[in-house]
């Protein structure tokens, strides 16, 4: 399932169980949050838009780590005038794994990976 959801005044298409980074959200590590702002919706054939929004869908992710991104720099002159201007800025940004995407009763939920045991294998001489 593929949803389209607004955050931060951009807009994000997403998989469950992927992660992405967006503008910083209020939470802490491991916290729960839920975007109702869903735009649209896909599932195999089916598609859903809204008008704004969708209707009883929910994306839900899980807030894996606050960060800041790299150093931009922001340069201005204006020639013939003497006139330099030099700023750094970096963006606060919140790491996000999705979860669960919902709409109605359904729900797409991230795989889960398997573990696999690690036994040694034999060698042929």
């Amino acid at each position: 399932m593929l949803a389209v959801f607004k955050t931060g005044g951009k807009q994000y298409s997403v998989k469950a169980g992927q992660i992405l980074k967006v503008e910083k959200l209020e939470g802490k590590k491991g916290d729960s949050i839920s975007f109702k702002d869903v735009l649209a919706v896909s599932e195999n054939t089916q598609n859903t838009i809204g008008s704004p929004l969708v209707e009883g869908a929910v994306v839900e992710a899980k807030i894996l780590d606050q960060i800041r991104d790299k150093k931009i720099i922001v340069f201005k002159k204006r020639k013939r005038q003497n006139y330099r201007s030099t700023q750094g800025h970096r963006q606060y940004l919140t790491v996000l794994k999705i979860e669960t995407i919902s709409m109605g009763g359904k729900k797409s939920q991230s795989e889960k990976k398997e573990t696999k045991t690690n036994t040694p294998e034999k060698k042929l001489l």
